[in-house]
């Protein structure tokens, strides 16, 4: 286990050569093409390289930059989509918002003869994430489990065997025998609830079931009594901070032991230092359950409702999910391709070592509940799993159902 794959060398210059040569007609620029205005938030792809090679005689991409953090970049985009904005093109959507921004009618129907094409051999779980109601309103992009990642002398003092299924409650009692940390990643902001969420769906419940406002809520149950023992001994055993924007730079200190984050943790700069060292494991399993049920989280790319050229936005999109575009991604970067089918390559076979793990993940593990109130739930378990100290088995899921009912009655947070 190691690096390879996600360092530039001759290979992977071919590779994007290769790449720009497969997407692009490679026509020089000419003053009357179209500008399609791609707006996704800064990530650990590169997104300009990605544009330039998808770029043709006909249309540029261009990079348009969104907030960090999740809330603000969906407050961006509802007020701009509402306000028929025909200066996006394509967005890079997460995957939690999906079926926010359809139910809104946000979203340009996917064209019925592009479907096929645009979703072949992709991951069942990622393509779920991308339908609402039934009907495609985003094309998968990068799709990805949660992983736990290590470093070998950490979990060797911790007395951990890592090639095995390792639960909650083992990771923490092995973490503070020996005096390391197990930091959580918060991407977007949104860590608490996406860790909240993945352990109780990891517990065999569901933070809310169903797509309306009287959706089954259920975190006041006895899958969320066992998300909310994790969390409880996790604080007690002051084995790290929780869902922090420090985690990948704690990970990478001197008491940094274990970390869950996205495969793509590997390409940060924060863990430039230790990513020789860093290995990876499944998600750990919550209870006596043997079975790794990892929180499963993406981008897809879709186009607004009132872009000016849809047409070429979809077409675009049929390059930035080709296994060239993909393949390219998980090489540099360590987000793992939406489809199976790039897995295949042999490029990827050879350069991207986490294949069984995130594939075993992809197939396994269970993505937020695809909601249009998703932000309202997040709020709201947020706001009563936080801050960590706070957290009891007895009071914390009743009390954090009674708030997520209220929000998605309704109610102001």
């Amino acid at each position: 286990m190691n690096r390879r794959g996600f360092k530039a060398g001759a290979a992977g210059i071919a590779l994007m050569l290769a790449f720009a040569t497969a997407c692009s007609s490679g026509a020089a620029a000419k003053s009357s093409k179209i500008v399609l205005n791609w707006y996704l938030p800064a990530g650990r792809i590169d997104a300009q390289a990605l544009a330039s090679s998808c770029s043709t005689d006909k249309y540029d991409i261009k990079v348009r930059q969104l907030p960090a953090e999740a809330d603000e970049r969906r407050t961006e985009l509802v007020r701009r989509l509402t306000g028929k904005d025909t200066s996006i093109d394509l967005i890079g959507l997460d995957t939690a918002l999906t079926a926010e921004f359809a139910a809104a009618k946000l979203l340009a129907p996917v064209p019925d003869d592009l479907e096929p094409t645009l979703t072949e051999k992709v991951f069942e779980s990622a393509l779920k994430a991308s339908t609402f109601e039934g009907d495609l309103v985003s094309i998968p992009w990068w799709f990805e489990p949660q992983v736990l990642w290590f470093r070998a002398a950490a979990a060797e003092r911790a007395g951990l065997d890592m090639s095995e299924s390792v639960t909650w409650d083992a990771l923490i009692d092995g973490a503070r025998g020996a005096g390391t940390t197990i930091e959580i990643e918060n991407p977007g902001q949104t860590g608490i609830a996406d860790w909240v969420s993945g352990l109780v769906g990891a517990s065999g419940g569901a933070v809310v079931a169903g797509a309306s406002r009287d959706a089954k809520v259920g975190i006041d149950s006895d899958a969320g009594r066992e998300a909310a023992s994790v969390v409880e001994r996790y604080q007690q055993a002051r084995v790290g901070g929780g869902p922090t924007d420090e985690a990948l730079k704690s990970f990478a200190g001197p008491q940094g032991g274990f970390l869950l984050a996205s495969p793509s943790a590997i390409s940060d700069p924060d863990v430039i230092n230790v990513a020789s060292d860093m290995k990876w494991a499944q998600w750990p399993t919550v209870g006596t359950s043997t079975e790794s049920i990892p929180p499963l989280q993406g981008r897809a790319l879709a186009v607004p409702l009132y872009a000016p050229h849809s047409p070429l936005s979809f077409n675009a999109i049929g390059c930035l999910t080709s296994p060239q575009a993909m393949s390219s991604i998980m090489l540099t970067s360590g987000h793992s391709s939406a489809r199976s089918s790039t897995y295949e390559l042999d490029q990827v076979k050879s350069g991207y070592p986490m294949a069984d793990t995130t594939t075993a993940g992809l197939k396994g593990g269970a993505a937020v509940p695809a909601t249009p109130y998703w932000s309202q739930i997040s709020a709201g378990i947020g706001g009563t799993w936080s801050p960590l100290s706070t957290v009891t088995t007895t009071d914390t899921p009743g009390r954090s159902q009674h708030v997520v009912e209220a929000l998605l009655a309704g109610a102001l947070p």
